[in-house]
């Protein structure tokens, strides 16, 4: 039986813009077949090899590009991974969101706008033609 994959989405409900990719999500998993691992994670940072992955993931080859997209614009600049860690650990809110991770492709997404997950939804799904 094949295993049903898992996509996350780092979830802010005061943002109309995460509640919408929220949905967005939701409708998608049912055609694309995956589960959605929804994590309101304004208290609770990711860990430290969640973030390095996701930084990864984010950045599609370019780590600045990663390093940059992960925290939103208030947050204090950083030039590393270890130093998004930190900030990410001492103020998980600095976290972007909705960012939506599908771990077993490595790939990742800020759905802002919302639009964005439709796409990347679609995407993870071409592979069951």
């Amino acid at each position: 039986m094949p295993k049903i994959p898992i996509i996350t989405i780092y979830h802010n409900p005061s943002l109309m813009v995460s509640k919408e990719a929220l949905k967005l999500l939701k409708a998608a998993s049912n055609k694309y077949k995956f589960k959605v691992d929804l994590i309101q994670a304004r208290t609770i940072p990711p860990t430290p090899q969640q973030i390095l992955n996701m930084v990864h993931y984010l950045g599609n080859g370019s780590l600045n590009r990663g390093i940059t997209d992960i925290l939103v614009p208030e947050a204090p600049k950083a030039s590393t991974i270890e130093e998004v860690q930190k900030i990410l650990s001492e103020k998980p809110a600095f976290l972007r969101k909705p960012l939506i991770v599908d771990w077993s492709r490595g790939k990742a997404i800020i759905a802002d706008p919302a639009i964005k997950v439709k796409e990347f939804v679609k995407v993870e799904g071409d592979d069951t033609k």
